[in-house]
């Protein structure tokens, strides 16, 4: 990989969801051929790619913590969840960290991850995504993809499209596709009130979302029919 600039891009298209491992495999299938790295961390020279399977493997403790009512630790996944998929190797390059170690960085659009936790506040009775902090609940991943994107030669905005210039914007879209057939818009209960929130939750995830422990600390359910 060359070292070009590092990507300039806006307007991003962001998903959260939490479903269960198995869901994670047909997700992951469904959205076809493509590599994980890890970017914005540290790794050994060499280290920086990832195989499905060790994602699933790491995606599969989390999930079972949940399951089983306790907090999965977050040394044990955080790195993982923060990776990116693309299609286009040529759209991620390596910085030199000393003589064995190197830095990921992303030069043109992919699909980036986060840990995603969400939080309830009781002032407005509301759900938001990306909240951290000792209130938050864990809640699967976040997956975002740009609109926009700055050419870094000719530093002209372009719009990311399905162009051969953005690979990734058919992963991405396979992403949509699946999510909107396999989850739902998650329905909270709070105080015996239903509110209907856009982080989506998995099919597969309703027989045992219950047992969520930050859902049980803050008293909060969700709605299964």
């Amino acid at each position: 990989m060359t070292k070009p600039d590092a990507m300039q891009a806006t307007k991003w298209l962001k998903v959260q969801l939490l479903i269960d491992e198995g869901e994670m495999q047909n997700l992951l299938t469904a959205m076809g051929e493509f590599d994980i790295y890890i970017s914005g961390a540290v790794t050994h020279k060499g280290e920086g790619h990832l195989t499905k399977a060790q994602f699933l493997k790491i995606y599969k403790k989390y999930v079972a913590s949940l399951q089983e009512g306790k907090l999965p630790a977050e040394s044990d996944y955080r790195q993982i969840f923060s990776a990116v998929f693309t299609q286009d190797p040529e759209a991620l390059f390596s910085i030199p960290v000393g003589s064995d170690r190197q830095l990921m960085r992303i030069a043109k659009p992919v699909i980036q991850l986060q840990p995603h936790s969400l939080g309830y506040s009781q002032h407005d009775n509301k759900f938001r995504a990306m909240v951290f902090g000792t209130e938050s609940i864990l809640w699967g991943l976040q997956f975002s993809y740009p609109q926009l994107y700055q050419d870094p030669k000719t530093k002209e905005a372009l719009s990311v499209d399905e162009s051969p210039q953005f690979p990734n914007t058919s992963l991405f879209k396979n992403l949509q596709r699946w999510i909107r057939h396999h989850t739902i818009p998650t329905p909270f209960l709070v105080e015996g009130h239903k509110i209907n929130v856009p982080m989506r939750l998995g099919n597969r995830c309703l027989s045992w979302i219950n047992t969520h422990p930050q859902l049980k600390k803050h008293q909060i359910q969700v709605f299964v029919p």
